[in-house]
């Protein structure tokens, strides 16, 4: 077995959706990585010239001046081989990456798997998580009118409302036309954050994810005036839905519940069968949970990450101050 350094978009990203990959492991989310100020890794794992294996790697800033390895969702494993060609891809990776951690001053390898990965001896249980543990994911396969029927009947309700009141969705495709909304989607957001008391990423963040063409923003307006709007990302067979801002002066207009309905119709148009809420959480985000689950859909728990440490000095550091903080 062998490892490459990976050149090709196409074959990449043909590799993942053909493997069931996330968007997280694509080529376009790591150069929206890069355009984060984060480096990054791609690497291919090869049989007998044959791929059986890839993976995308981002280094992240760390306290002291170190830094940590980051994969998200990753690797992609081709789907027809089993634990043991699994094990031995991942020592694999770990040597090379331990020869790039010296150089690179990192401490320490985080993976959180999208699939059960096989047991290393070495590996231990992640104190930190990046990507939601559980999700919640809606079949597209059913004609409209039975995804509707199977929806909470208040959120069929709140649709129609919004319907009948004249809140009007629009989809913005075009990276242009997306940075003219990029302040109204920023101060919806702002207004969100505050409301629900969590974190959100500076606006260059934003602007980056909606420059890439996967990307799409969905606006809701009421008598010409934005009072939600969302980001939806494309990859594969899948529609994520990724982020969500709302102004709660028009909250009895019921405009996300419709914003979602639209986003789900859109999304089974182009030929997705599945789309992604992106996140639940029933202690974190209760109210955010109870919206998403009124839809419908498949519970889906992802694996808890591993780290495999490069520095056990600064790792045992880095355990320390998560336990006081």
């Amino acid at each position: 077995m062998e490892i490459k350094i990976a050149q090709d978009k196409e074959r990449w990203d043909s590799f993942l959706i053909q493997n069931d990959g996330s968007f997280l492991q694509s080529w376009n989310f790591g150069n929206f990585q890069e355009k984060e100020g984060k480096k990054i890794w791609r690497f291919e794992f090869l049989r007998k010239e044959q791929k059986i294996a890839q993976v995308q790697i981002q280094k992240e800033y760390f306290p002291f001046g170190k830094n940590l390895f980051y994969i998200g969702y990753g690797p992609c494993f081709d789907s027809r081989i089993f634990l043991k060609e699994k094990k031995k891809i991942l020592i694999l990776l770990e040597k090379k990456l331990k020869k790039i951690a010296r150089k690179e001053n990192v401490i320490f390898l985080n993976i959180e798997p999208k699939d059960n990965l096989p047991k290393i001896k070495e590996a231990k249980e992640s104190k930190r998580r990046v990507q939601p543990q559980k999700t919640l994911i809606l079949p597209l396969k059913n004609k409209k009118e039975s995804i509707f029927e199977n929806f909470h009947p208040k959120t069929r309700y709140n649709i129609r409302l919004a319907e009948k009141k004249g809140v009007e969705v629009q989809a913005i495709l075009g990276t242009k036309e997306k940075m003219n909304f990029l302040e109204n989607f920023f101060s919806l957001i702002l207004k969100t954050s505050k409301r629900g008391k969590f974190k959100i990423f500076p606006k260059k963040h934003y602007k980056n994810l909606l420059s890439l063409e996967n990307a799409i923003l969905y606006l809701a307006r009421y008598k010409e005036k934005i009072i939600a709007a969302n980001i939806v990302f494309y990859f594969g067979e899948k529609a994520y839905y990724l982020h969500g801002a709302s102004d709660y002066k028009y909250r009895h207009l019921m405009a996300p519940h419709l914003l979602q309905w639209k986003q789900i119709c859109d999304a089974k148009e182009r030929g997705k069968k599945l789309y992604d809420f992106w996140g639940i959480d029933e202690i974190k985000w209760p109210g955010i949970t109870r919206f998403k689950k009124s839809f419908g859909g498949e519970e889906i728990i992802y694996p808890k990450g591993i780290d495999l440490v490069f520095n056990n000095f600064y790792y045992s550091l880095y355990c320390l101050l998560k336990k006081i903080f």
